[in-house]
């Protein structure tokens, strides 16, 4: 039995960058409103209402939506099938969310700076330098 796995620990502020940062990362397919409800691989599932989401079978999560709360402090927390948490983006979902949605922050805080961001890969870490 599968249940719905709501990560407290990865927090979004900014709703335009989250979006971009998930088409960056592959998910074509985002539908956007206020209580959503998520989609259930299995009826006997607790339903989850959301504010963004991703749907069932499109980025490898094959046994639910996958969907983002806004908490009462304005964030927004994802929110997924623990089985899919393994199978989404091959198990990479949330690292590569985190990665894309950062590396957008940087960007606006380089823009607002008037400066240049340069992106380096070393071994498995990515380091981003802002020069303004």
């Amino acid at each position: 039995m599968s249940k719905y796995l709501t990560f407290p620990e990865v927090a979004f502020k900014d709703r335009e960058l989250l979006i971009a940062a998930l088409e960056e990362i592959g998910c074509k397919e985002i539908k956007q409103g206020k209580e959503l409800e998520l989609g259930r691989y299995y009826t006997d599932q607790l339903q989850q209402t959301v504010e963004i989401v991703i749907p069932r079978g499109r980025i490898g999560n094959d046994y639910g939506d996958i969907g983002f709360e806004r908490t009462a402090g304005g964030d927004y927390r994802p929110i997924m099938d623990d089985l899919d948490r393994r199978r989404a983006l091959n198990g990479g979902f949330i690292t590569r969310l985190r990665a894309a949605y950062h590396e957008l922050v940087v960007k606006k805080v380089a823009a607002r700076l008037r400066g240049t961001v340069h992106r380096t890969v070393e071994g498995g870490v990515v380091k981003i330098k802002v020069r303004y």
